[in-house]
Parts: C-alpha cells; structure tokens; sequence
C-alpha cells in the first residue's frame, strides 16, 4: 500500500478484528491513510518495507506481543523515534513500556480521548 502524499499515516497493530475496523473507520475519517496488522509478527514484516508517521500498539498480541515489538522498534536507528500509542486492556503496563511509548490509551478507550492524543502526537495535514 502506497501512501497518500497529503495523508500521514497510522498503522495500526490490533488482533480483534472489531476494534481494528473501529480505529480505521475513526482514523480514516480524520484523514489519515491507515495501514493494518493483526499481529506482532505481521507488524514487523510490515515495518521492513514501509515507515508508519505514527503506530498504535495492543499489547495482548498472539506470537510476537507488543512490548517486544515496542523493544524492537526502540532498537533500531530507523524507528527508534516513532511515535507509539499503546492501546491496552492490560492493567499492568511495564514501567519499560511505559517509558517507551508516547502514549498509553486504556480501553475500552472513548473516540475523542483516543483521538486528541493522536492529533497532539501526528496533527492532520492540511487540505490541499
């Protein structure tokens, strides 16, 4: 998938499928191009050909989860300073993660919540 030039985009990484359509919808009609993927493992493929202006992470991910993805994009040179929002049921959040992301949303998250911390963290780009 090819990004819109005049859309930042926003990659969600989100195993339930209903939240996943839930945040495209939202992002999608905030004028963000969105980019999915269901698990950790997917998300890093993802990442080696495409680079995400902002990342929202599940934690409860199935083979690889999200604090070890959150660890891997902290290793590298080219992903180290991506803005990531933690989006979690989890109650115990690791002080690692939490110093690692930009952002944590709880859910079950409320739509204008979830989005003044993505429009603080990537502000819509101006209609061409």
């Amino acid at each position: 998938m090819e990004p819109e030039a005049n859309h930042s985009v926003i990659m969600v990484i989100e195993d339930d499928p209903s939240i996943r359509t839930i945040l495209r919808y939202l992002f999608e009609k905030n004028d963000y191009t969105v980019m999915l993927a269901e698990s950790g493992d997917e998300a890093l493929i993802i990442l080696t050909r495409v680079r995400p202006d902002l990342i929202t992470l599940d934690l409860n991910l199935p083979g690889i989860n999200g604090d070890a993805v959150l660890k891997e994009l902290r290793g590298h040179e080219a992903t180290k300073s991506l803005p990531v929002v933690v989006v979690s049921a989890e109650v115990d959040i690791s002080p690692e993660v939490q110093a690692q992301a930009q952002a944590i949303v709880r859910k079950p998250f409320t739509i204008d919540g979830l989005l003044a911390v993505v429009h603080r963290l990537l502000p819509p780009l101006p209609q061409t």
